[in-house]
């Protein structure tokens, strides 16, 4: 069967120069839309990889960040998939067989070779699931960027006990609530979940608007990120909050969530990097769910920063996508707005999400 397969695919991929980046960078703005479709070589797969026939995928605020700053010309740009196997390696054959449903992310916009926005990509067999019946394509998109971000923070950091696991292994611990900053981003929609789901008291921010729709995933209360008094009131509410997920990172959301926390000396997590590791009295961290990769890598070489290997990141995720299979009903994935089919589509789409539009949506692969 995998002889029959073509030997060149259609793919999305970064257009712009390292000085039109810079400039973006420096700007704080993107100059046009950044990428175009190229037929490129299907990407050879090594022993413990999968070849996957792309049949949908999501797009992430971080795909047209990339796009705009972090993405060499020829970059397939795109994270999140789903899809039927193609070809399997001779170790990944343990796991998958072709025809299999498959989805997950990749560390889409920085290689030639491996990205969601193409016909076909590749993936390590151990760091896909297995979409059992029930559960759509679109819907199996949504369990990449944002889903593994929830599953980071709180799973690896915030110390919230891990889903289908024997409750007599002491993992975790639901003895104090959580707070999520911004819930009805997609990271939040999926925090809340996992938190509610694993015994913890969720409290989050939202503008009045998404109230009923974070209520609806499971936060047991929320608060007016803009009203003055939410720090006050939280922490009267819930005096032994001790850890927080910062969902948005930017402005003051970061202070916020440690105010929130400073009385016990408490945590936030952070998705954007401030250079800080303190502030009011609170420990911040930063993550990148590119870790879970378990790779080394490199934005704006040979002078942007590094990042190294994190080896229990990349534990966690395959963790996390053995269970997947047996928990996802539990979960809902965020509303998603559907967009036209095809890969021209994708830049309207990633256009969209720069200019604010939407929170996310899904394209078919095709």
């Amino acid at each position: 069967m995998a002889s029959k397969l073509p030997n060149m695919m259609e793919a999305l991929v970064g257009d712009r120069s390292t000085l039109a980046r810079l400039a973006n960078y420096g700007l704080g703005k993107s100059s046009g839309n950044g990428v175009k479709v190229k037929s490129i070589p299907i990407p050879p797969i090594s022993e413990n990889e999968v070849l996957v026939r792309v049949d949908c995928v999501a797009l992430n605020p971080t795909d047209f960040k990339h796009v705009d700053i972090l993405s060499p010309r020829g970059a397939i740009i795109g994270c999140d998939f789903s899809g039927t196997v193609a070809k399997v390696g001779s170790q990944a054959a343990k796991k998958w067989a072709v025809g299999d449903r498959i989805a997950g992310m990749v560390h889409g916009g920085l290689y030639p070779d491996r990205g969601s926005f193409a016909q076909f990509l590749k993936t390590n067999g151990d760091l896909a699931w297995k979409i059992p019946p029930g559960v759509s394509d679109e819907d199996a998109t949504t369990f990449g960027v944002s889903a593994i971000t929830a599953m980071l923070a709180l799973n690896t950091r915030l110390d919230v006990p891990w889903l289908a696991e024997n409750a007599n292994q002491g993992q975790g611990r639901k003895d104090t609530p959580i707070l999520i900053y911004s819930g009805a981003t997609a990271a939040g929609i999926y925090s809340i979940q996992l938190a509610k789901l694993a015994g913890l008291n969720v409290v989050a921010t939202a503008s009045p608007r998404s109230f009923d729709l974070v209520k609806s995933y499971g936060a047991d209360e929320v608060f007016d990120y803009r009203d003055q008094a939410a720090v006050d009131q939280i922490i009267r509410a819930y005096p032994s909050l001790d850890r927080a997920m910062d969902c948005f990172s930017e402005g003051s959301s970061t202070e916020f969530c440690a105010k929130c926390v400073r009385k016990n000396q408490g945590k936030v997590v952070t998705l954007l990097d401030s250079g800080k590791t303190t502030m009011d009295g609170a420990q911040i961290e930063f993550i990148l769910g590119y870790t879970v990769f378990g790779s080394e890598f490199q934005w704006l070489p040979p002078f942007g920063p590094k990042f190294q290997k994190i080896p229990s990141d990349n534990e966690a995720l395959r963790r996390f996508y053995s269970t997947l299979p047996d928990i996802v009903t539990q979960l809902r994935p965020p509303p998603l707005k559907i967009i036209d089919p095809g890969l021209k589509n994708l830049a309207t789409g990633l256009e969209m999400l720069r200019q604010g539009q939407v929170s996310g949506t899904n394209a078919n692969g095709d």
